[in-house]
């Protein structure tokens, strides 16, 4: 009959969907990403906009929470995040006017989190000597220069001058302003002019241009840049969760996945990946 027809006929898509939902066991919860897809999971099940609001919050909580129980950053750092935040009408202006090689971005500042683990890198590891390639308004810098011993040193290298030019005025009130020596120019360039001086560091700092990421970090260990037993850090590395998303990568992804896959490959370094921000990779030189 047609009622038995109805009730033997093939559930749905969405009835199976639903069903198979219904039958996964609740994920156990660990991290915060566990608690977000848990929350996730029970809101596309129950139709649940109050879990899904939570998902959000966690989400949105994270680089509050590490920010609230991290070192807070000197006056002078804090003053660099107050002036950089309200830069991004004055990159625009710049670019427009041929000012800047590209659109620089008020978010690329390192910030208070980064900025800290920066400084207890150079803390733990007596480090003395650094090279922060990527000035912009120089936050990383400070940040690190503040860790340093007296006789510390750091060079930083930045491609605009612009940006050059307003990282020192931040520096200008700091004591520490007196460890840090600026460098324009081409990164590739100026990496192979340190080499010729016979430069050498303890720690690196990476934060520039992500498609010439690969060619720089082989600059670096190809020409002794950063000595045996050395930090490189470098940011960026889980680049806007593009490889998360699934979706093709933009030119700054692509350079970051040939970095880390660079990495791996690499047998003079034992690195990790951390989920800061939007990720940030240690690799320790170990020959």
């Amino acid at each position: 009959s047609i009622a038995d027809r109805t009730l033997t006929a093939p559930p749905r898509w969405e009835d199976q969907q639903v069903g198979k939902m219904a039958q996964v066991p609740d994920r156990f919860v660990v991290t915060p990403s566990d608690l977000v897809v848990t929350k996730l999971n029970k809101a596309q099940r129950d139709n649940d906009m109050d879990a899904l609001s939570q998902a959000v919050r966690i989400v949105d909580g994270v680089d509050g929470m590490l920010a609230k129980y991290s070192s807070q950053p000197s006056e002078a750092l804090r003053n660099i995040s107050r002036k950089t935040a309200e830069t991004n009408p004055l990159w625009a202006e710049a670019k427009q006017k041929g000012d800047t090689t590209r659109l620089m971005e008020a978010e690329m500042i390192s910030g208070q989190t980064e900025g800290q683990l920066l400084a207890v890198l150079v803390k733990f590891g007596k480090v003395k000597k650094i090279l922060d390639i990527g000035t912009f308004t120089g936050y990383s810098s400070l940040a690190m220069a503040e860790a340093l011993p007296e006789d510390g040193h750091l060079v930083t290298l930045e491609r605009e001058a612009v940006a050059a030019r307003m990282a020192a005025e931040n520096w200008a009130e700091s004591p520490h302003r007196s460890k840090i020596q600026s460098r324009v120019g081409e990164a590739q360039e100026l990496l192979k002019a340190l080499a010729s001086e016979g430069a050498c560091f303890d720690l690196v700092f990476l934060d520039v241009d992500k498609p010439g990421y690969l060619g720089l970090y082989q600059t670096i260990m190809d020409s002794g840049l950063l000595r045996v037993g050395g930090l490189i850090a470098v940011d960026n590395t889980m680049y806007k969760g593009e490889e998360l998303s699934g979706e093709q990568l933009s030119a700054n992804g692509e350079g970051v996945r040939a970095l880390n896959a660079g990495l791996l490959a690499d047998d003079r370094v034992h690195q990790v990946m951390l989920p800061l921000r939007d990720g940030l990779t240690l690799a320790l030189r170990l020959r």
